[in-house]
């Protein structure tokens, strides 16, 4: 007696209106949070599928992600009820390779894109006439604020184009200039979470290479990050490539034992289960270049979920520049270094004492509105360089009884709508 087969289930397809954005050195989707399930727990399916994440497909190629971390993003925006607060914003790593979302941590090149999406969605009001407006951002990931100054049209619309270039990012565009207000102990709640400016890492989990030391700093600022000198790397592993298979095997177990250390994992197994945070930073002297310029104050080769990252972090050069106002820190030690050869070679200019005097254009409506009771201290800029350029960081700090106090740091950024319409994915 013959069998007849049932009918296989068929998929259900399923819109998600989205917009597809550029927003710093990173690219990613940007949705409304009322589009996406109540609940965050259900938000996995649908934006692992929309991205091309489904079974742990590294090409993506069944979805709009590039297949790489960079490319691979997702930003959930939402109108605020907080008191002075505009939007809420939530960022989604979407893994390449597996089937997993992170939001553990925030992503600074995506949240330089939320102030023009939230403009041009209607969530922000913008008073007739206005050429610029600065748009006050929640981000749930770390519980801190994010302000970001956009350029205008003189008709409420976002200004796209300008004049600004920033590394990595080939076309120019309006500079937007994004504000980490109070950065510090984005996730720890401390600074320095293990106690400690500068101290040894002992990491026995690379066969190849037995048991090494690294010196390192672990800071917590806009994202947790391990600050690692890379003069102290195995030198077996010193000659390898950033993105060879000993490389990333380092990698992560510096960051893992990183990640156990700062009391975001119990174990180095549970370390290895979350990949966006901690993030991990190689710092060094930096190298003079028509790449970089001019003098920087130090070099970074960052990793971002396991892979080298092309340029560096937003996240990362809020942490770094907070690390190098800190006396004791790894990155204020290699800076120091640095700017000791540069006074024998390059001069930079390295600080400066004001945005005002600069005609940097941070134009926040009122500054006590973001820092109640409290005078602003002193202005530094710092240059990291990095794999495709230098990042300009702004760090404004005071002294407070215990210490140098971080009120702010500012980042200039670009960033473009590329489409808009609806994602279709099967389920």
């Amino acid at each position: 007696m013959a069998i007849t087969p049932s009918p296989a289930k068929r998929r259900v397809r399923h819109s998600l209106p989205a917009v597809l954005m550029r927003a710093g050195t990173s690219k990613g989707l940007f949705v409304h949070r009322a589009h996406l399930p109540s609940s965050e727990s259900e938000w996995s399916a649908p934006l692992l599928a929309a991205m091309g994440s489904r079974h742990a497909d590294a090409r993506q190629i069944d979805g709009v992600g590039g297949g790489s971390s960079v490319t691979s993003k997702v930003a959930v925006i939402s109108p605020s009820a907080r008191p002075g607060v505009d939007v809420e914003y939530t960022f989604v790593q979407v893994a390449v390779g597996s089937e997993k979302i992170d939001m553990s941590g925030n992503c600074g090149n995506i949240c330089s894109g939320v102030g023009p999406f939230a403009v041009q969605e209607g969530l922000v009001a913008v008073p007739p006439g206005a050429r610029e407006v600065d748009v006050r951002i929640f981000n749930t990931n770390t519980s801190r604020l994010i302000v970001e100054t956009v350029m205008l049209d003189g008709e409420g619309n976002v200004e796209e184009d300008g004049d600004c270039v920033i590394p990595g990012v080939e076309g120019p565009g309006s500079e937007i200039k994004v504000a980490f207000v109070e950065p510090v102990g984005s996730m720890t709640g401390k600074l320095f979470p293990s106690g400690h400016r500068s101290e040894r890492i002992v990491v026995e989990e690379v066969p190849a290479l037995g048991s090494f030391e690294v010196e390192a700093t672990l800071v917590d600022s806009a994202n947790p990050f391990i600050l690692v000198d890379a003069q102290t790397l195995p030198a077996s592993s010193a000659g390898e490539a950033a993105d060879s298979a000993l490389s990333l095997e380092v990698a992560e177990a510096i960051r893992r034992r990183g990640a156990v250390l700062m009391g975001l994992a119990s174990s180095l197994e549970e370390a290895g289960l979350v990949r966006g945070t901690p993030k991990l930073a190689y710092l060094s002297q930096p190298v003079v270049s028509d790449l970089t310029k001019g003098a920087a104050d130090l070099r970074v080769q960052a990793y971002s979920m396991g892979k080298p990252h092309p340029s560096l972090q937003l996240t990362g050069g809020v942490t770094i520049a907070t690390a190098m106002v800190m006396e004791g820190t790894v990155a204020n030690r290699i800076a120091g270094r640095a700017m000791t050869l540069q006074m024998d070679g390059i001069p930079t200019p390295r600080r400066t004492p004001s945005p005002s005097e600069r005609g940097a254009g941070v134009s926040f409506s009122e500054m006590s509105d973001l820092l109640p009771d409290q005078e602003l201290g002193k202005s530094q800029l710092f240059r990291i360089e990095h794999g495709s350029g230098v990042m300009e960081v702004e760090a404004q700090t005071r002294d407070g009884e215990s210490g140098v106090v971080v009120d702010r740091c500012v980042v200039t950024r670009t960033a473009r709508r590329l489409f808009e319409g609806n994602v279709l994915y099967y389920t």
